[in-house]
């Protein structure tokens, strides 16, 4: 794939209400010419995986790998990220909360000759969000920031991608949401590191239902694990 510089892996877990639209979207904005897609039915229990089983045909230039145990959605990334084969690697959620046309965004970037170097960090960043929504991004920031030494803004935004290299520096990786801290941490540890924030929507959810922003106390949970996630990072 020699036109292709960037791997995107998508981990999907129960989204059978939402795969074939995400799959849709892709092609609509022909993003899978430039752009190696790697999809990871991470465990479903749904009918996900028959639904992609069904339909793949129809999407030749992306690979789906099934993952038959779901041990959290950075696991599922982890295995996907095994596939990649293009010089910058990364993720995004396939919930449909941010629209792929993002991506262009980062094709953009990483297109400069100026930012193909293995010290970059392209990271969303959030606006437009309820005072809620905010009060933990702001406040686990925050916290991150005064533990690990290093500024953190909006630690969970997506999308998130760098260079392959880093994966050879990958060790202990966190099978969950903290992935995104770890990424982040590993980046922002480099000496010359360039990050770049991109603004991003993030909708509410059109269909199905996420498995961790249910309400306060799902929420209270995801503070307490990525506080436990920053510790162990210290």
């Amino acid at each position: 794939m020699p036109d292709k510089i960037i791997s995107c892996v998508i981990s999907c877990y129960n989204e059978e209400e939402n795969i074939l639209a995400l799959l849709n979207q892709i092609k609509s904005y022909d993003l899978e010419k430039k752009i190696e897609f790697i999809i990871v039915n991470n465990g479903s229990t749904d009918n996900s995986w028959n639904i992609i089983l069904h339909n793949k045909k129809n999407f030749p230039e992306i690979k789906f790998i099934n993952v038959e145990e779901d041990l959290g959605w950075g696991n599922g990334v982890y295995e996907g990220l095994k596939y990649a084969k293009c010089k910058f690697v990364g993720w995004i959620h396939g919930d449909l909360q941010y629209d792929m046309k993002i991506l262009f965004q980062v094709i953009e970037i990483l297109e400069n000759s100026e930012n193909q170097n293995h010290n970059i960090l392209i990271k969303g960043r959030r606006a437009k969000r309820k005072f809620s929504e905010d009060f933990f991004t702001v406040t686990m920031s925050i916290v991150a920031s005064i533990f690990l030494r290093k500024v953190f803004i909006d630690i969970n935004a997506q999308p998130s991608f760098f260079s392959r290299k880093i994966l050879q520096d990958f060790k202990n990786v966190p099978k969950d949401l903290m992935l995104d801290l770890y990424i982040y941490n590993l980046i922002n540890k480099i000496k010359n590191k360039k990050i770049i924030r991109i603004p991003v929507v993030q909708k509410e959810r059109e269909r199905g239902q996420s498995s961790w922003n249910k309400n306060f106390a799902s929420k209270f949970l995801l503070s307490y694990k990525m506080l436990k996630g920053i510790i162990k990072l210290i």
